[in-house]
């Protein structure tokens, strides 16, 4: 089985002659992702580095960077922007690679009305939509795990302030356990807010990003077809504008 793919901060920061010293790990923090970001690749992928066992590992980047556009992927960008044009925070994308099909983009909330509400609202579009609500692995909310069979399913990842993970295996720092309050202080941050709580949903176009069965995997394996996701895509896009106002 694939590792599942992950969305996170760099946990230490390497000083680099034309970097500024950083005094704290929340200055770590915003400075990855409001300045530094991550890599763009001319195959269109963005990442910081791949691991150990060459999983590819990306760090968030706030909407509210001037650094935001060029962290999205070509194919998905556009949806992504469109979000941001109605008000909603997104903190993750994905357009999909040889080694992964899945397009897809994440967004936040500060309930769970508000999130309730948003998937009422894309599924009104009618556009090829699917919801997966399994990325957060807190204390108080561990993900449920991830069929053996599936390549799909993404999991968040928090680990930036914490220096006895400096040096440490990618394994031990997925495992690292976090808290809601940290995850808290970890989304305020980047949305520039002041929440008390947050809700997040991930939502991808054309496929699922987990089967219900392994006879769905199998299927999807042997019949899958790149034109349903970009149909669903640019159905979204060219509705978005129908959502309502994200104005939390």
């Amino acid at each position: 089985m694939r590792p599942q793919y992950e969305i996170t901060v760099p946990y230490y920061q390497q000083q680099e002659s034309n970097e500024p010293q950083l005094n704290s790990a929340e200055d770590g923090h915003r400075y990855a992702m409001f300045v530094k970001g991550n890599d763009h690749l001319i195959d269109g992928r963005t990442y910081c580095f791949q691991d150990e066992d060459g999983n590819y590992v990306s760090t968030f980047v706030s909407q509210y960077s001037d650094i935001i556009e060029q962290n999205l992927e070509p194919r998905v960008k556009e949806g992504v922007l469109a979000l941001h044009a109605k008000g909603y925070l997104t903190f993750t994308s994905c357009q999909g690679h040889d080694d992964s099909k899945h397009r897809y983009i994440g967004v936040v909330f500060n309930n769970k009305e508000q999130k309730k509400e948003f998937i009422e609202s894309v599924d009104k579009l009618n556009c090829g939509i699917h919801w997966y609500d399994n990325a957060i692995n807190s204390v108080e909310r561990p993900c449920h795990e991830i069929p053996w069979w599936s390549e799909g399913g993404i999991t968040l990842h928090i680990v930036y302030d914490d220096q006895k993970y400096n040096e440490a295996p990618q394994q031990r720092r997925r495992n690292k356990p976090y808290t809601d309050l940290e995850l808290t202080k970890f989304w305020n941050i980047q949305t520039n807010r002041n929440y008390t709580h947050y809700e997040c949903i991930v939502f991808s176009f054309g496929y699922p990003m987990v089967e219900k069965s392994i006879w769905q995997r199998i299927h999807r394996w042997l019949f899958y077809k790149q034109d349903r996701v970009e149909k669903s895509y640019e159905d979204f896009l060219s509705k978005a504008s129908y959502l309502p106002d994200y104005l939390a």
